[in-house]
């Protein structure tokens, strides 16, 4: 069998950007709200876009979740 595909939308960190979405229909402004990933560990206000978590390009920083998910976790 193959593994699940760990998709930012089924994760519980996963923050959709409504305005972006309704007025261009687009999910580049989605944010990952996990603790893992966050620029300020203290307030946890500054999330990271998730297809910049997520890319092949960034997998080598500290804070990526990688395209395999590594930081993702199932919703509730």
């Amino acid at each position: 069998m193959t593994e699940p595909i760990l998709l930012c939308k089924d994760c519980k960190h996963y923050r959709k950007d409504w305005i972006s979405h309704i007025l261009s229909g687009t999910y580049h402004y989605d944010t990952c709200a996990s603790p893992n990933t966050t620029q300020n560990p203290v307030t946890g206000n500054e999330n990271r876009f998730c297809d910049m978590l997520r890319s092949e390009r960034w997998k080598e920083l500290d804070y990526s979740c990688r395209p395999d998910g590594r930081f993702w976790e199932a919703r509730k």
